[in-house]
């Protein structure tokens, strides 16, 4: 393990045949990529974390009630005996809620319904997925017009080849290193702020997927692979505020601006994902890369993961367009099957409806991954 370990942080493992970390000093005018640029990382990730809470508290509220969004859910009465009985099984058997109505005093149904008013109270409130879903669209708004202002400006925007000319002695852009603090904080923060966001069954999934984003940020900036980096993120920004937008909609059962946004969010991705990235990237990477250098074992790794990005958007698009299938068929956007819903009698309880956010699990390579 020794001997693996010694490899993977070698020279020869991240950079070019006869290129050594130190004949990357910086000079005047000149900064190169640096790996103890990234300690400032969860000083970002703090001060995003905090922007959020502010967000929370001044911007939610504005926006919950113009949406017209509020927590109508009903209370359970404070029973005791009853929250003893839920913290050892929240969903009884008929049986044992019997028992229960002899004991209390209570009517069946009356239990029945403490039990359903509980179990909804433990899941997350319209208020809270619209927080959640806001902030990230408007986070990825911020990074997606700071990073394409940046990538406007620069010579791989208009000629990929660029990317590689002079590697790895390319020269660090102020607005780039800020835009990889800004995406890898951004991630940072997420891991904070993960057990009080809104739980889904992809949980596991999820913390995987931001981790694996983190990761894929550090590697690239380490091997110096910013500025194909720096066009990952944005590529995969301009969808995801698409469908951060549209959740807000859904929450707001707002259902034409949602199947609309959603109909726009559909068409994005495909062509982001499915056509601009495999021509914009993983041709350059993986073709004109080549015309310049010879490949090393950092280069392969790279493109390795940015293939295993390639097949989740081709995943996560086959997903897609089988919701807007279903959605021509049914008229409106599903729910998403990750997310729990409120328990409804009738007369009672909102059923909360949320699009499906097939990037989510897929997306990002961290190059943005930045490499993802």
């Amino acid at each position: 393990m020794e001997n693996i370990s010694n490899w993977f942080w070698s020279d020869e493992f991240w950079l070019p045949a006869g290129i050594y970390f130190k004949d990357l000093e910086d000079k005047p005018g000149f900064h190169y990529a640096k790996p103890r640029d990234l300690f400032a990382l969860p000083v970002w990730a703090i001060i995003i974390f905090c922007l959020r809470k502010v967000f929370d508290y001044f911007c939610t509220p504005v926006l919950a009630r113009q949406l017209g969004i509020k927590d109508s859910r009903k209370r359970p009465e404070p029973n005791t005996e009853l929250e003893q009985i839920y913290k050892k099984n929240k969903s009884p058997s008929n049986d044992t809620i019997q028992g229960l109505a002899k004991k209390v005093d209570w009517s069946k149904l009356r239990i029945q319904t403490w039990f359903r008013r509980r179990r909804n109270m433990d899941r997350p409130s319209l208020v809270q997925k619209l927080s959640e879903a806001s902030w990230r669209c408007f986070f990825y708004t911020v990074a997606f017009t700071f990073g394409i202002c940046t990538l406007v400006q620069s010579p791989w925007f208009w000629d990929n080849l660029y990317c590689w000319v002079d590697y790895p002695r390319q020269s660090m852009w102020t607005s780039v290193y800020y835009y990889y603090m800004l995406e890898g904080g951004f991630y940072f923060s997420l891991l904070f702020s993960i057990m009080s966001d809104v739980k889904r069954k992809d949980f596991v999934e999820q913390l995987i997927h931001h981790m694996a984003t983190i990761f894929l940020i550090v590697f690239s900036y380490v091997a110096n692979f910013v500025r194909i980096g720096s066009m990952v993120m944005a590529i995969h920004d301009i969808s995801d505020i698409i469908l951060e937008f549209a959740k807000c909609f859904v929450y707001g059962k707002k259902t034409v601006w949602a199947d609309n946004l959603f109909t726009v969010f559909a068409i994005v991705f495909i062509i982001s994902r499915l056509i601009i990235y495999p021509y914009c990237v993983i041709h350059t990477t993986w073709v004109k890369s080549m015309w310049l250098f010879k490949p090393y074992a950092g280069y392969y790794f790279f493109n390795a993961l940015l293939m295993v990005l390639q097949l989740l958007h081709i995943f996560w698009a086959a997903i897609i367009v089988k919701m807007a299938i279903r959605m021509v068929m049914v008229g409106k956007v599903e729910k998403d099957a990750r997310s729990d819903v409120e328990e409804e009698s009738e007369n009672e309880d909102e059923n909360e409806n949320e699009p499906s956010h097939p990037v989510s699990n897929g997306k990002k390579m961290a190059v943005q991954n930045n490499g993802t």
